[in-house]
């Protein structure tokens, strides 16, 4: 079972939806209390109550996390006193169990749900860290997702594609969509970031599709 997590302000593109025969989408407005178990200390056994049952982290072949946190605006359902704290309790029992199963992308670091990638600032102080080359002004050129080894659109530039993968390798993002500029003196240079299920197309679901595939052998 494919499981896409997502919240109403960051909805995946519908081509995610479709191309990924099967997967079941979870929101914090599907998940409920009963059936949630999940034990730090024993994590391959967690579980997830929703309305449709109980997702077992065994049972499922993957997730795409597509939820930075969850937000009040995404518990219309709750009281509105009530939200602030209900969502932090959701992001701390999502964070946990987006732990259990075994492939997850992006796996959670602390203040996201969807790994690193998506905070401007922070993708730029990793370039940097890394020594890798950060757009000053100019203005983006191009936009290449990279999905596992892969670096859509296929026929890329080498050396684009270098780039988008060693920011990725920094990040330890599986998925990353990148915002590219190229400057006269530097060559290509990392402008931005953008979430990547929102980008994805056709391409970008077959090679997750195949990702997928592959992770569950």
């Amino acid at each position: 079972m494919i499981v896409i997590v997502s919240g109403s302000g960051h909805r995946p593109a519908r081509p995610l939806l479709r191309g990924l025969g099967g997967a079941r989408l979870v929101t914090p407005r599907t998940i409920a209390g009963p059936g949630t178990r999940c034990d730090p200390a024993d994590l391959p056994a967690a579980t997830l109550g929703t309305r449709w049952g109980t997702l077992a982290a065994g049972d499922v072949t993957a997730v795409l996390a597509c939820l930075p946190a969850v937000t009040p605006w995404d518990l219309p359902h709750i009281a509105g006193p009530e939200r602030s704290f209900v969502a932090a309790e959701l992001t701390a029992l999502l964070a946990l169990w987006l732990q259990a199963p075994a492939l997850v992308v992006n796996r959670p670091v602390p203040g996201s749900l969807c790994g690193r990638g998506l905070d401007p600032g922070d993708v730029r102080w990793a370039a940097v860290e890394a020594g890798l080359p950060v757009a000053a002004r100019s203005r983006a050129e191009t936009r290449l997702t990279l999905a596992g080894d892969r670096v859509l659109p296929d026929g890329a530039d080498p050396a684009a594609a270098e780039l988008v993968r060693s920011l990725a390798k920094t990040l330890d993002a599986t998925v990353l969509c990148v915002r590219l500029a190229r400057e006269p003196d530097r060559g290509w240079c990392v402008h931005g970031v953008e979430p990547w299920w929102q980008a994805a197309d056709g391409e970008v679901t077959a090679a997750l599709g195949a990702l997928i595939t592959e992770g569950a052998r």
